[in-house]
């Protein structure tokens, strides 16, 4: 999907359409088949959540994960019914975070414990700072421009955005910042009884 929606910005003449959409653009065209695609698989993102409860984990599901899944599904379908401005550069980076954090996620199902856990953290932290910097400039090409098509849809995503960005902040912060660090026979070890799932 990012290497998708990425070719298809790339192909487009006009490489601003991917902040601002003209008004009253129609979603249609390969940015929004990609859109669609991107909608699909968050629906398919609740198998995650299925397989969770199916293996008798309910346990780990966190306010997190559950908000998350329940409602991005909200948030992209948006991006196709409003033609929301600014789409492509969210679907490009959360499908490349989303590629980082589930190859985390199946090496540790084949038995390999990476040690970038923190890292898969980060990124989707990044995502949410650049996606606000980068809704500067669609916001001052809006105001200050002829407009950008989706302007409601991206209020309730901006709000959406801003709650998972504290969430995930909040959860780098019990995570990793308060970890203590004991070591006992010259072995590190983490005091991971703080603070589950992810």
């Amino acid at each position: 999907m990012a290497v998708g929606c990425s070719l298809s910005i790339l192909h487009s003449s006009d490489w601003a359409s991917a902040i601002c959409f003209p008004k009253e653009t129609k979603p249609n065209g390969p940015l929004f088949f990609w859109a669609q695609v991107f909608y699909l698989s968050k629906l398919l993102e609740f198998g995650d959540t299925l397989l969770i409860i199916l293996g008798g984990s309910i346990r780990r599901l966190s306010f997190l994960h559950v908000y998350h899944h329940a409602t991005v599904v909200v948030m992209c379908y948006l991006w196709v019914r409003t033609s929301q401005s600014l789409f492509p550069v969210a679907l490009v980076t959360n499908a490349s975070v989303h590629v980082i954090m589930y190859g985390y996620y199946f090496l540790c199902a084949v038995g390999i414990r990476p040690g970038w856990k923190r890292v898969v953290t980060d990124c989707q932290i990044v995502q949410f700072v650049f996606s606000f910097a980068v809704s500067g400039r669609m916001l001052y090409l809006h105001f200050f421009g002829s407009g950008c098509s989706g302007i409601l849809g991206w209020c309730f995503n901006a709000g959406f955005n801003a709650s998972l960005l504290a969430l995930f902040v909040n959860f780098h912060a019990k995570s990793y910042a308060s970890r203590k660090r004991t070591k006992v026979e010259g072995v590190d070890y983490h005091d991971d009884n703080k603070v589950k799932g992810s």
